[in-house]
């Protein structure tokens, strides 16, 4: 089974997060633990760039929920990008479709932080 590999890198105040392989129970604790100590900043802008991420489970959706009350608190925000369509049915059946913004562009993805 494929496990989850995560790249982290910074534009400006973004920090982009780079998802390949499977998010599940298994593997949602790193990303949980990373998503944990990037909201310590000031206004967390986190970019999540999904593309190949071929999998995500409710406990992968479940990092996401877990931390972005506190990211909104602070003003800042969790996008994602180039989503897979499969993923996004699990967002969709979930009901959390509207809860996150999703982007298939980077820069609009970045520029999204400021409105």
């Amino acid at each position: 089974m494929k496990t989850l590999s995560i790249t982290q890198t910074k534009k400006e105040t973004v920090e982009i997060i780079t998802l390949d392989g499977i998010l599940n129970a298994d593997t949602a604790s790193r990303l949980d633990d990373l998503l944990k100590e990037l909201s310590g900043a000031a206004r967390p802008c986190l970019l999540l760039d999904v593309e190949n991420l071929s999998y995500i489970s409710s406990a992968g959706i479940g990092c996401f929920i877990g931390i972005i009350k506190l990211i909104r608190t602070k003003k800042g925000d969790i996008h994602f990008l180039n989503m897979q369509p499969k993923v996004q049915r699990v967002f969709r059946l979930l009901d959390m479709e509207d809860f996150f913004r999703f982007y298939t562009d980077f820069e609009t993805a970045v520029k999204g932080f400021d409105t």
